[in-house]
């Protein structure tokens, strides 16, 4: 046991040191970066990078990928497009199998094989490509500003070096550099003239850190390069701004195609002149002149079923009933034994009754009979849409599919085509695939959400729309700094085309020439209904007020939302026409509950009125719910730049 101690602790030191060995040659890195740039008159940069590498297996198994952006950012701090031509891949001088990948940040070269593993050891790539549009022009100098190494490599480089040809016959002015991650504006390196100032050299005095990198910037005479021709301007300008005029001439087609489709058939007919009607409009039931008035039914049509129940109350062919709250429909049995349901009515009020004479039994308005009151509302509505449809009003929905379709057009060109930021690509997929969806299901949404009464308040539904898309836009990744130079192209044509079609959503429906008329006959009835007592005395023609007279209108105030006045009408009718005692004697033999008051008819009819509507959409079952430069530079800037790492 004595003997054997000497040797194992010399096997032990022999284990730590080959493991500290192999330890200490695991580390991959670039050990030597090497960059020429060559400057053409014209202003094309020839750059041939050597990049000497100690692969081991781990990052680098089959060889080494660069990555190199394809834009540069200008002098007003917008993004665009520079041109690049890889010319060879050379690896430990013999030409390197390779491929490249593209997208639209840039484009990446993979230099190796895919089934040829490397042996460890150093390996010293070369690559040359020719990039355009990398010099920068200002008033008193031209420039070079150009990210040497690239500052999104995933090792660490000990040397870096950069040697800027000038063309031939032009001397440098100034030079500066920089070292370091993106961003920051490091000094460690050194940097001289050659060649009586033809050529600059800079290179690194301490080691770059995996991403880190080496950044030079090199001032030249005004007028040392030549700037773009007016021909390459224009083409430069169409290629820069291709997404803006893409979506702008979209934005523009669609907003012709509009305005051509709505001023052939979603302008509204002259409207007639409005006068105080007496009378209600020949053939019109309330629950009908509710639908006209909306053009649809507005909030699933509860008004006007509740017209319709006070109308057949009126006719006395229904009784309502009103204890503790509750609102209960019941069916008159008095009725001539040869009448049939529903006989003599408008339809909406016919399918009520025929509904309520085939239950057999009473309806309550409550939960309890939330699915027949849904079944209900379902059967009015159908009868009256179906009798009345592109009657009244037309919607136009079909001029709206070519609107949809270009918006959609749009985007798919702007995808194609266009240059999308990383940051905005989920948006506009998310704005393709709404577009889809909204384009087959805009009918159903239109009468089940967007059917709003009144110009001013789909207005401002429309304006509000944009405005939350557009702030919603404007924040989190998509940010408006910097003036328009940096509003982000994607996010507001798709903002733009959505409000555009939303617009037009609501405008392109119109009324047909009898929807006019009668939208002129119920707004003189709705005139009549609103004014005071007094008011009423002065008009010609006028009727006298009466319980029957009362009545008669009461269910088309209802239908129009204005009971409260025309109750508060017949109350001051009541109270000094008829007489206190005549006031207090009234009581509708339709109606009956504890808490009406005949001295304040137009609070007990008038509220009764106006909740029955509240009390039908109260009842309905729950819905289910789903499954849930030289100044001011850093390190990174310029053009050039990019990174890599192994493969």
């Amino acid at each position: 046991m004595i003997l054997c101690r000497p040797v194992a602790c010399m096997l032990a030191v022999l284990f730590f040191t080959v493991a500290g060995t192999s330890a200490s040659h695991a580390e991959e890195l670039i050990k030597r970066f090497v960059s020429n740039v060559e400057v053409a008159a014209n202003g094309t940069l020839t750059v041939t990078e050597t990049i000497t590498v100690r692969a081991e297996g781990d990052q680098i198994e089959r060889g080494i990928f660069r990555d190199f952006p394809l834009t540069a950012e200008g002098a007003n701090g917008r993004l665009y497009e520079v041109g690049f031509k890889l010319l060879s891949v050379l690896q430990d001088g013999e030409p390197a199998p390779h491929f490249t990948k593209r997208n639209s940040q840039g484009i990446r070269i993979y230099i190796g094989e895919e089934h040829v593993l490397l042996q460890p050891g150093d390996y010293t790539y070369t690559i040359e490509y020719e990039t355009d549009r990398q010099i920068r022009f200002f008033e008193d100098h031209d420039e070079i500003y150009w990210n040497a190494t690239g500052n999104e490599w995933a090792f660490p480089i000990e040397q870096a070096t950069a040697r800027v040809v000038l063309p031939k016959g032009v001397k440098a002015t100034g030079w500066t550099g920089f070292t370091g991650k993106y961003g920051e504006s490091g000094s460690d390196f050194t940097a001289h003239a050659a060649e009586d100032g033809r050529e600059v050299i800079f290179a690194t005095t301490k080691p770059l850190w995996d991403y880190s990198g080496l950044t030079v910037v090199v001032n030249l005479p005004k007028g040392s390069i030549t700037p773009p021709s007016e021909i390459e301007q224009l083409r430069y300008f169409l290629s820069d701004y291709r997404s803006e005029l893409i979506g702008g001439a979209g934005i523009a087609l669609c907003l012709v195609y509009y305005l051509i489709a709505w001023m052939f058939v979603g302008r509204d007919p002259q409207k007639g002149v409005v006068f105080p009607r007496f009378k209600p409009p020949a053939g019109i039931s309330p629950a009908l002149g509710a639908y006209i008035a909306d053009r649809g039914f507005s909030g699933g049509g509860w008004v006007a079923l509740s017209a319709a129940c006070l109308n057949l109350a009126v006719k006395k062919r229904l009784r309502l009933e009103e204890t503790d709250g509750d609102m209960t429909l019941v069916l008159e049995t008095d009725e001539p034994q040869d009448r049939r349901a529903g006989s003599g009515l408008s339809k909406g009020e016919a399918a009520l009754e025929s509904y309520l004479s085939a239950r057999g039994t009473p309806l309550t308005l409550d939960k309890g009979n939330g699915k027949s009151i849904q079944a209900l509302g379902a059967k009015f509505r159908t009868a009256i849409e179906r009798e009345n449809r592109n009657v009244f009003f037309k919607s136009n929905k079909l001029y709206l599919i070519p609107g949809v379709l270009l918006s959609i057009g749009t985007i798919v060109l702007l995808l194609a085509y266009g240059k999308l930021q990383r940051d905005q690509s989920e948006f506009v997929i998310f704005f393709l695939m709404f577009s889809i969806f909204a384009s087959l299901t805009s009918v159903t949404v239109g009468k089940a959400v967007f059917r709003l009464s009144g110009i001013k308040l789909r207005m401002a539904m429309i304006f509000g729309i944009f405005g939350v898309a557009m702030a919603a836009a404007g924040t989190g990744a998509f940010h408006f700094t910097g003036g328009f130079q940096s509003i982000p192209v994607f996010p507001f044509i798709a903002v733009a085309l959505a409000a555009l079609n939303i617009l037009f959503f609501f405008l392109m429906g119109a009324p047909t020439v009898l929807g006019r008329q009668a939208l002129d006959k119920i707004e003189g009835l709705k005139l009549y209904l609103t004014v005071a007592e007094k008011e009423r005395l002065n008009m010609a023609e006028a009727p006298d007020m009466s319980t029957g007279h009362f009545e008669e209108l009461l269910p088309y105030a209802v239908a129009l939302g204005v009971e409260k006045p025309w109750a508060k009408a017949f109350e001051s009718w009541l109270a000094t026409a008829a007489g206190a005692a005549a006031a207090a004697s009234y009581h509708p033999n339709w109606y009956s509950g504890r808490t009406f008051d005949a001295r304040h008819v137009s609070d007990s009819i008038g509220s009764t009125a106006s909740s029955m509507a509240g009390s039908f959409r109260s009842s309905l079952p729950a819905p289910k719910s789903s499954s849930s430069g030289s100044s001011g530079g850093f390190s990174g800037g310029g053009g050039g730049g990019g990174g890599g790492g192994g493969w």
